[in-house]
């Protein structure tokens, strides 16, 4: 009896040192994951709503680097997710994986050749990571990321920014996607 004493005391002082999480908290954790979907949705609408083409310089033509072509993009497949940090700045990180589906030409020697065609008959699709995060109760881009494939077919992440800054040196356009905001 003593023993149960014991252990119902030893029990209470737990109960009563863990501090519990507040509903407080918890109203805040589903506030942010209903604004990121929020603004998931109003970026997804944005892009669907509009046409988005573009002649580029594109390593679709190989080493033919002085082709042109004309590229259209569309919004594929998403999904996201949102975490708690410990951060008091950034409370919470939303990442947003997307999929911009790419249909585009042959490649045309002249930028008017590309511009003129209208028969977008090749498609691709390459896969992104955007990771925003949540301040002064708006969700800020920090972080654009294409995906890449080892030649083992492992899924890894590039920077954007280094890509952004690679290409550019090297007369190709930018991947569609790392410009996006």
């Amino acid at each position: 009896m003593a023993r149960h004493r014991f252990l119902l005391a030893l029990f209470a002082a737990l109960i009563l040192w863990v501090p519990p999480v507040s509903l407080g908290d918890e109203k805040a954790e589903q506030q942010a994951v209903k604004t990121f979907k929020q603004y998931v949705s109003d970026v997804v609408a944005h892009y669907k709503a509009g046409k988005h083409e573009r002649i580029e310089h594109s390593n679709h033509c190989g080493l033919q680097m002085d082709y042109y072509l004309k590229s259209a993009y569309e919004v594929g497949e998403y999904r996201i997710d949102v975490r708690k940090t410990d951060s008091l700045l950034t409370p919470y990180i939303g990442v947003l994986e997307l999929r911009w589906n790419e249909r585009y030409s042959g490649c045309e020697e002249t930028w008017d050749g590309a511009e003129a065609q209208s028969d977008l008959p090749h498609s691709d699709s390459w896969g992104y990571r955007y990771t925003y995060g949540f301040q002064e109760g708006k969700w800020v881009l920090k972080e654009s990321e294409l995906e890449r494939k080892t030649y083992e077919g492992d899924v890894v992440w590039a920077s954007c920014a280094k890509e952004l800054a690679y290409t550019g040196k090297r007369m190709y356009d930018p991947p569609f996607g790392c410009t996006v905001k």
